[in-house]
């Protein structure tokens, strides 16, 4: 493969209960109720604006570009608390991102997430230094399932390869319906891993597994043969 790109929450960090919690206080001060049933079902997988609009819009409290500004920093910063103190990788993260960056493939990020969240997740568990590339929801003007972050994020790459990554040699590593939409209208290869939804709803994926503890580069270099 030319290059591999992760989505983050769900398939290299535990996050989303981390982010449901968390927009759950925030939006309790908005007098909003979000159920965990509702955040799984309709907006996992939205970046933090997105999912405040939404949000907002479904419990008739339509929310305006600013107020959604305050909401979304009141959650970074309690998602940052947690992720400095108790983030934790799912299992076979870690080993497979350092295994495909000890084999010289190059590695990218492209998550809903914000920046520094993601940059204080991805140090703390100890694999910042293996991607080359973290596109973030401040990098895009339209989130998943549009593909412009992984479109975004295979350009960037470009330097780190022979010429850049040819998106039908790019494999991406998704969790969410979504996130496999954005992937394969980017022309990427995309390996769904069960975390967050069932497999039949992963379906639109070139291949699904239980956890990344199965995988190999190996593996994943099967799904460009």
């Amino acid at each position: 493969m030319d290059a591999l790109i992760f989505d983050f929450d769900g398939v290299i960090v535990d996050s989303e209960p981390v982010h449901l919690a968390t927009f759950q206080e925030v939006l309790a001060g908005e007098g909003i109720n979000l159920s965990s049933e509702d955040y799984y079902e309709k907006y996992l997988g939205f970046d933090d604006y997105d999912c405040f609009k939404a949000v907002g819009a479904d419990y008739g409290k339509p929310f305006g570009d600013r107020k959604v500004e305050e909401l979304t920093e009141a959650k970074t910063q309690l998602v940052l608390r947690e992720y400095r103190t108790a983030v934790k990788p799912l299992p076979g993260a870690v080993e497979l991102i350092r295994r495909a960056s000890e084999a010289g493939v190059p590695l990218a990020i492209c998550s809903g997430s914000l920046r520094q969240e993601l940059d204080v997740a991805s140090q703390a568990i100890g694999v910042r230094d293996c991607f080359k590339v973290i596109v973030a929801a401040e990098d895009v003007e339209r989130g998943k399932p549009d593909p412009e972050g992984y479109r975004l994020a295979m350009r960037r790459l470009a330097p780190f390869g022979s010429g850049g990554p040819e998106p039908s040699k790019t494999v991406v590593i998704e969790d969410s319906p979504a996130g496999i939409e954005s992937a394969a209208a980017a022309g990427a290869k995309v390996l769904a891993v069960g975390t967050s939804y069932a497999a039949s709803e992963l379906t639109a994926a070139d291949r699904t597994v239980a956890s990344l503890a199965e995988v190999t580069p190996a593996d994943l270099d099967e799904l460009i043969a």
